[in-house]
């Protein structure tokens, strides 16, 4: 029975963890994962705008190829096919008159309160008579039957006025009433999603549906359909990593199998070798999403990668595993070097636990629970499930030394030589150590992402990067604050220094602002006089604008119109975009295009002297939080290493001894580095979780090559051990350096070199403590 109890405690353990993972843990795509446990306020707005704002929703839809008819009729059908469908808030190919007639009848008797032209001298008498005639002119033209619609309500223009304002100044081409792009060769079609652009499965179910109503399409076979925008983007690269790693993971994972088996000889053996991985990958989800509520997707690809030092654990037991012993004395030989292996790994990121950064503190209790529960399986699942012994191929046994390890003094020096020559190597060519531009970390390939910017650049979409920021305690403080920035933009623009910005005033101004407009209506009376005086000499009757006086009365007592008013309007959404609740504060949001000068800009937001503006670069923050999030992970690790040493100290008994063995792992991962920052133009944070992966695979060489082993067969079966997992290491990710995605091909060139580098490091600088047993 005792020989059975870890076995049923492992069984429901493991039955507790799938079906807690299966039933109660959420995966997360949330970018708040990469926000510290106090946001700050731009920390906030940056994830907001990254996920909610005005371009994180939109599809945008190109159709190129076959006739002009054929696009034209291509898109009206598409836009028929897409409109009724529940994942799409609005489908456009061109300029919608049912929006125009939405905003009339919401909004139409709130125009005097809401437009920018209301001035105090808007209803004095040379301005209504100036009103009138142009009035007159206008009825002459294309759009005249548009202003006899409303003049009779709106000799002043106002309404035309304000539609101007809400209506984009730039945007595509027209071609029969479609959108076409800048050289007319593609239909172009936006689609706005109610799903965020980071809600990937969403996404993928709402591209499917494009695909679908192009297919459709009896043109379809000459045409050709090109998608745009993040959520897009987002949709491919997913699909283009899974396929990559499937692909490659199949390929590694059949050469680590065909070495093991060349090895083992045994199935039994090679599939008991997974079951400790698959136990760290199922301890360290549950443990995580018990202490967290759920597990984020970032931690899951990154955490397991960090497990994967655990596929070592079952290699060093079975090349241990002689026919001279049991199972359980093999296991119990090797168990103080395998648990101080184990507990200084788990050590290396037991101080990320304290981490500002919710992201790193959930790595932490990933990969520490995983490696915890991957190491315990080890020591007591693998003995009572194994044979009792493992038999070695005659030409391991042939090809192996006895001899104790160690290197000549001469090739002693070779690992810091090494390192030095890495180190002149980089400072010579002048890279730098850290990349943290959130743009290399983009795993979308370089000529489609030049290929969407082309497809925004016809759609005309503004570049949203950089946007004025105004904290306040309220929502109609923060208008208050942004439309004093009004005036000092507006002569920017005027200077070339800014192209065009957005305000949040432009659709609903402050309720204050409502109410100077509103009070520059006159009384009934005088007004009516006015009109009179105004109409003297102009073809007009004079009870023709009877309506105009009504509803210029009624506006005078309505009051300003609230968010209410909008709801239910494409200004909706353009008004939650930019002023949005952020905590206990409120925010306005001024998006600024076409920037020709941002230092002068800059220095002129900076005379304002305003603590409650700031200037938002949605890159340059990215970047910002990325760099601390890499330096709060570099603090919290450092910290790490004093642990790790004192751990080693306390198991070897020497603290001369742990810092011998120590060195190979910090020259490994130092001469690593220094390799990647050379090769990929600086470490980014895909290079920093697999250094510390390296770092674990390199500690536990060193403790091994450093084990006391006076047997001779002891000592080919350790260094076979550590050939097995070198090897294994080098192969599984050695393939991953293959692969065309740029986030595969970081983490795997990194680990495979770090591994190879670690197992001559440790062989070369190996020294012989006593391991207590």
């Amino acid at each position: 029975m005792r020989r059975r109890l870890p076995i049923l405690i492992w069984l429901a353990w493991l039955g507790f963890g799938l079906g807690w993972l299966w039933l109660r843990t959420p995966v997360s795509t949330d970018l708040t994962f990469f926000l510290p446990r106090t946001p700050t306020l731009l920390d906030s707005i940056l994830v907001q705008q990254m996920r909610e704002g005005p371009a994180s929703r939109m599809l945008l839809i190109a159709i190129g190829g076959g006739t002009p008819a054929d696009r034209i009729h291509a898109s009206r059908r598409i836009v028929e096919a897409l409109r009724p469908l529940p994942m799409f808030e609005t489908v456009l190919n061109g300029p919608d008159p049912r929006s125009l007639a939405g905003l009339e009848t919401r909004l139409f008797r709130y125009r005097y309160a809401l437009s920018p032209a209301m001035a105090p001298d808007h209803f004095d008498g040379p301005s209504l008579r100036a009103s009138l005639e142009q009035r007159l002119g206008e009825l002459a033209s294309p759009a005249g039957w548009l202003e006899k619609n409303w003049l009779p309500r709106d000799p002043t223009g106002t309404w035309m006025a304000l539609l101007t304002t809400w209506l984009p100044a730039t945007g595509p081409a027209l071609e029969q009433g479609v959108w076409v792009s800048g050289d007319g060769q593609r239909a172009l079609v936006l689609a706005r999603t109610r799903a965020s652009g980071f809600d990937l499965e969403a996404q993928a179910v709402a591209q499917e549906a494009v695909h679908t109503a192009f297919g459709a399409q009896p043109e379809a076979a000459r045409l050709t359909l090109i998608l745009g925008g993040p959520g897009a983007l987002g949709v491919e690269a997913n699909a283009e990593i899974t396929a990559d790693a499937a692909r490659l993971s199949l390929v590694n994972g059949l050469l680590v199998l065909l070495l093991m088996g060349a090895v083992y000889r045994s199935a039994r053996v090679l599939g008991l070798s997974l079951l400790p991985l698959a136990t760290g990958l199922v301890s360290g989800a549950t443990v995580t999403s018990l202490a967290f509520g759920g597990v984020h997707g970032i931690t899951l690809g990154f955490g397991a990668t960090l497990v994967g030092v655990a596929a070592d654990y079952p290699n060093h037991y079975f090349t241990h595993l002689s026919p001279r012993e049991t199972p359980a004395g093999a296991m119990r030989r090797i168990w103080p070097t395998l648990r101080l292996g184990l507990l200084t790994n788990i050590a290396g990121f037991a101080a990320m636990l304290f981490s500002g950064f919710v992201g790193l503190a959930q790595l932490a209790v990933f990969a520490g629970a995983g490696l915890l529960g991957a190491g315990l399986s080890t020591r007591g699942v693998l003995p009572a499930l194994s044979a009792a012994q493992v038999r070695l191929p005659a030409w391991v046994e042939r090809g192996l030394p006895s001899r104790r390890p160690g290197a000549p003094p001469a090739l002693r020096w070779l690992p810091a030589g090494l390192t030095a020559v890495a180190g002149l190597a980089f400072v010579s060519l002048d890279r730098p150590l850290w990349n943290d531009d959130i743009a290399v970390m983009n795993p979308v390939p370089l000529e489609r992402l030049h290929q969407d910017e082309a497809l925004q650049r016809d759609f005309g979409a503004p570049d949203l990067r950089q946007l004025l920021v105004v904290a306040a305690a309220s929502a109609e403080a923060a208008l208050r604050g942004s439309e004093a920035l009004t005036p000092v933009l507006d002569r920017l623009r005027a200077d070339g220094v800014l192209g065009d910005y957005d305000a949040p005033g432009r659709y609903l101004p402050s309720a204050a602002r409502q109410a100077e407009r509103l009070a520059a209506i006159p009384a009934p009376e005088i007004l009516a006089a006015r009109l009179r005086q105004a109409l003297a000499g102009l073809p007009f009757r004079n009870d023709a604008f009877a309506p105009f006086l009504r509803e210029a009365a009624a506006a005078r007592l309505a009051g300003p119109a609230t968010r209410r008013e909008l709801a239910g309007t494409p200004l909706a959404d353009r008004l939650d975009g930019l002023l949005l609740p952020v905590g206990a504060s409120w925010a306005a949001l001024l998006p600024l295009a076409r920037i020709a000068d941002p230092s002068a800009l800059a220095d002129r937001i900076a005379a304002l002297d305003r603590a409650d503006v700031r200037l938002l670069d949605l890159r340059a923050e990215s970047t910002r939080l990325m760099r601390d999030y890499r330096q709060e992970a570099l603090r919290l690790l450092a910290g790490s290493l004093i642990a790790i040493v004192l751990l080693l100290a306390a198991g070897l008994r020497s603290l001369r001894e742990s810092l011998r063995v120590i060195a190979p792992v910090l020259l490994a991962g130092l001469c690593t580095g220094l390799i990647m920052a050379i090769g990929f133009r600086g470490l980014n944070l895909y290079h920093l979780v697999s250094l510390l992966l390296v770092m674990g695979l390199s500690l536990d060489q060193a403790l091994f090559f450093n084990q006391d082993a006076a047997d001779p067969e002891q000592r080919r079966r350790t260094l076979l051990s550590l050939l097995v997992c070198s090897a294994s290491a080098v192969l599984a990710f050695g393939t991953l350096a293959l692969s065309r995605v740029n986030i595969l091909q970081a983490i795997g060139t990194t680990v495979a070199v770090g591994a190879i580098l670690a197992i001559g490091f440790a062989a070369l600088l190996a020294q012989r403590p006593r391991v207590p047993r």
